[in-house]
């Protein structure tokens, strides 16, 4: 009996749930006009999905959805946003699939669009935002938690040997020292004028719109149209039309989304992970958020 048990646990354990493309509409394909896919990204950008939270936007999902889309014949796709950013590198990368694509691409801000959502809209040839959207946020931040002083009221010490003054700089087991925040923050200002760098570029901001979208601040759609973050105030049909000009096309829209399950598989491979993030002596994260 304990054989069949233990083989029935492993067959359990060893089971996935295949992860199926599906496009919703009213119909199989697309027929008649051109086609216009619509794609919905919610939720935080990170680099690979989390199982505790399946809603997050990664680069792999980004590009399954693209692939899709293009599969069922559409010539333009409109991005439908509701994130306020996440990974840096992971929110570069969703703009490099969105700008590989050779067809035209809208990206609509719904809630919430803002820091490396705002990032990953510049590979889209247009922007559309509510106006009470929030968009901007471009800003980085770094963080990490630190609880050396736990450790110390639990009597924990912890040794950590290394070959370089600055090799655990950021480590969550010791107090930083001002030469390590010095050094941490240099990193982010880096980046951060990396992000401010390419959206002066590919919006064509004057010296004071990029002044005044720098500093990390917050926009509504509206404000964000007249510092030149937005092109287009308006909803789905507006992204349409915009679309539409740009193509001269009338075009018919069809919601394009993955279809994920849920795992045993998965959630202890988001076990291993989070062991992973645990074990790691110096998690810090650099975010657009």
């Amino acid at each position: 009996m304990d054989k069949y048990f233990f083989a029935g646990v492993a067959g359990l354990i060893l089971a996935t749930v295949s992860i199926s493309l599906v496009a919703t509409s009213s119909g199989d394909s697309f027929t008649g006009r051109e086609k216009a896919a619509v794609i919905s990204l919610d939720g935080a950008i990170t680099s690979t999905s989390d199982s505790f939270n399946p809603q997050t936007v990664t680069p792999s999902r980004v590009r399954e959805l693209n692939s899709k889309a293009q599969d069922r014949g559409a010539s333009v796709i409109i991005y439908e946003w509701n994130s306020g950013g996440g990974a840096v590198v992971a929110s570069k990368e969703i703009r490099r699939e969105i700008e590989s694509l050779d067809m035209t691409t809208v990206c609509r801000f719904r809630d919430v669009a803002a820091s490396g959502a705002y990032l990953a809209s510049l590979g889209c040839d247009r922007i559309v935002a509510d106006s009470a959207s929030i968009t901007g946020s471009i800003g980085v931040k770094s963080s990490y938690i630190e609880f050396s002083g736990l450790m110390d009221e639990l009597g924990v010490e912890y040794v950590n040997i290394t070959s370089g003054s600055l090799k655990d700089a950021g480590s969550p087991y010791k107090n930083v020292t001002e030469k390590e925040r010095k050094v941490l923050q240099e990193k982010t200002d880096i980046i951060h004028e990396e992000f401010v760098k390419s959206v002066e570029d590919e919006r064509n901001l004057t010296e004071e719109q990029v002044k005044e979208v720098r500093t990390g601040e917050i926009f509504l759609g509206s404000q964000g149209k007249e510092l030149g973050l937005v092109d287009t105030i308006g909803g789905r049909e507006t992204a349409v039309t915009e679309a539409e000009r740009i193509t001269d096309t009338e075009l018919q829209t069809e919601t394009v989304e993955i279809e994920s399950s849920f795992s045993l598989l998965s959630l202890l491979n988001a076990n291993t992970n989070m062991a992973g993030l645990l074990g790691n002596s110096n998690p810090l994260e650099a975010a657009w958020r």
